[in-house]
C-alpha cells in the first residue's frame, strides 16, 4: 500500500506553463521599480511647495515679516519661558555657539557686571542721568538704592539712540546679610514709568548692558520713597513733625506712629480700600483705623 503522505514516483508533477511563469516573474520587478518613481515623484512635490513658499516669502512683506516674528516668538518662547533664560543669558549663549565666548573679548564681556558690582552708582532717593555705551568699550552700568520692606521703587529708562543694537537691562535684588543677586524682572527701555514695592528689605539695583561693539545712548530716572500715599489732605513732607521708631521717654520706648500736623477739620484721606473704624483710647485719644 502507498503512503499517501508521500508523492509516488509515477505521479506527474503538475508544471507551470510558461506564460504563467512570466506572469508570475513580472509581478515583483513592477512593484521594485515603481518605489524610486514615487520617491521621485515626493522629491519633486516637496520641491515644488518649498519653492512656492520661497517666492511668496520674497514677493509679500508681510508673509515675510510674519515669519520672522514667528521664528523669534519661539526662540523667545523656548529660551525664556521654557529654560528660563534671561535675554543677557541667552546672549551669551549666542557668544557660544560663535566661538567667542572663550576669547578675551567675550570673557570681557561676561564678567563686565561683576565688575561694575565693585563700585556701583549709589543712586539715593532721587536719581536722573544721562549716559552713553561706546562701541569701543566693554562695560556695564550699575545704579543701586537700598529700600526698606513697603517702600516703592519708580524708575524711568529710555533709549535715546534709534539703533538696532540690544541693551540690557534687568532689576535684581540682594536680601539683607546676603551676597547672591536674583534677578527680579527684565526692564525694556522705551520710556514708560515703572514701579516695584519691595517685598523684604535689602539691596535693589538696576543693571545695564549692552551687546558687543554696540553704542548706546540712554537716560534714567529713579526715584525711591512710601508707597503709600499722603493720608492728610493738603499737608506736605514739611508737615511731618515725628516718624515711626523716634524715641521717646529718654529712649525708654519707641514711637509707634507718624505725627503729621495740620489744622483743625482737615480731612483725612484713605492711602487705600478697606474697612474704617473709629474710638478714643490710650495716649492717642481719638484715632481711626483703616483696614485694607
Amino acid at each position: 500500500m502507498n503512503d499517501p503522505t508521500k508523492a509516488s514516483d509515477n505521479e506527474e508533477t503538475p508544471v507551470p506553463e510558461q506564460g504563467e511563469m512570466n506572469q508570475v516573474l513580472d509581478k515583483p520587478a513592477a512593484t521594485e521599480s515603481s518605489k524610486p518613481a514615487k520617491r521621485v515623484m515626493r522629491f519633486w512635490l516637496l520641491f515644488i511647495v518649498l519653492s512656492g513658499l520661497v517666492v511668496l516669502l520674497s514677493v509679500h512683506n508681510d508673509l515675510r515679516q510674519n515669519a520672522i516674528e514667528s521664528s523669534e516668538q519661539a526662540v523667545h518662547y523656548i529660551a525664556f519661558d521654557k529654560l528660563g533664560w534671561s535675554p543677557r543669558e541667552l546672549f551669551i549663549w549666542r557668544l557660544r555657539m560663535a566661538g567667542l565666548l572663550e576669547s578675551p573679548l567675550g570673557q570681557r564681556w561676561t564678567h563686565a557686571v561683576d565688575r561694575a558690582s565693585k563700585k556701583p552708582i549709589q543712586a539715593g532717593a532721587q536719581y536722573r542721568t544721562t549716559e552713553t555705551f561706546e562701541d569701543d568699550e566693554v562695560e556695564a552700568h550699575i545704579y543701586q538704592v537700598s529700600l526698606e520692606r513697603g517702600e516703592k521703587l519708580v524708575w524711568q529708562l529710555t533709549r535715546q539712540d534709534t539703533a538696532d543694537s540690544r541693551l540690557y537691562a534687568s532689576l535684581e535684588r540682594r536680601k539683607r546679610n546676603d551676597e547672591h543677586w536674583t534677578t527680579i524682572s527684565h526692564l525694556d527701555a522705551e520710556g514708560d514709568t515703572q514701579t516695584r514695592i519691595a517685598s523684604a528689605a535689602g539691596d535693589y539695583r538696576v543693571v545695564l548692558q549692552p551687546e558687543l561693539f554696540a553704542k548706546v545712548d540712554y537716560s534714567l530716572a529713579m526715584a525711591s520713597g512710601g508707597s503709600l500715599p499722603f493720608p492728610v489732605e493738603g499737608a506736605k513732607q514739611r508737615d511731618i513733625g515725628s516718624v515711626f521708631g523716634d524715641p521717646r521717654d529718654g529712649g525708654a520706648r519707641k514711637h509707634h506712629g507718624v505725627d503729621i500736623f495740620a489744622k483743625k477739620g482737615t480731612p483725612v484721606t484713605a492711602v487705600i480700600d478697606g474697612y474704617v473704624r473709629t474710638g478714643t483710647g490710650g495716649l492717642g485719644g481719638k484715632y481711626v483705623w483703616l483696614s485694607g
